[in-house]
């Protein structure tokens, strides 16, 4: 007798490939890369894994709240910029000085992002907990990819 084939949540899932095959992926790494790396920036500390992050509206500008830590930011763009990488959940990340390269390269990287969590949610719609497990997994091979670029 046969055995079954196995159950689609058991089959090996294959992370790379699906971060190699979206181009949003690529376009985050390539907007890193070519935009935020190419010129001055300063190191930002995060909190290193992945936690939902909020931007709060303070007296002094605005704040990025992820979990315990806040972050101070002097606009908008920065504070979306940190909130963003902040729920990727990187532990740190290079900011520009300029912030028109910010503001020129923040709403790229949001609907990238977007448009790759789109992509995976689609791809396991079937199963609820599994899109999220298989998003986490992906976005740990993104980050994997982004400090490779800064070392």
């Amino acid at each position: 007798m046969t055995t079954p084939p196995p159950h689609p949540a058991r089959a090996r899932i294959p992370h790379l490939e699906i971060l190699d095959d979206s181009p949003d992926a690529a376009r985050i790494v390539q907007l890193y890369a070519g935009e935020v790396l190419a010129g001055r920036t300063r190191t930002l500390r995060l909190l290193g894994r992945k936690h939902s992050a909020r931007i709060l509206h303070t007296l002094l500008g605005y704040e990025v709240q992820s979990s315990y830590k806040r972050i101070q930011c002097p606009d908008l763009v920065t504070a979306r910029y940190v909130r963003l990488f902040s729920e990727l959940g990187f532990g740190s990340i290079h900011l520009p000085y300029d912030p028109t390269v910010t503001a020129r390269v923040i709403p790229q990287l949001e609907a990238a992002v977007l448009n790759l969590e789109r992509r995976v949610r689609a791809l396991f719609s079937g199963d609820p907990k599994l899109a999220p497990y298989v998003l986490r997994r992906v976005y740990a091979l993104l980050r994997r990819r982004i400090r490779a670029l800064s070392a």
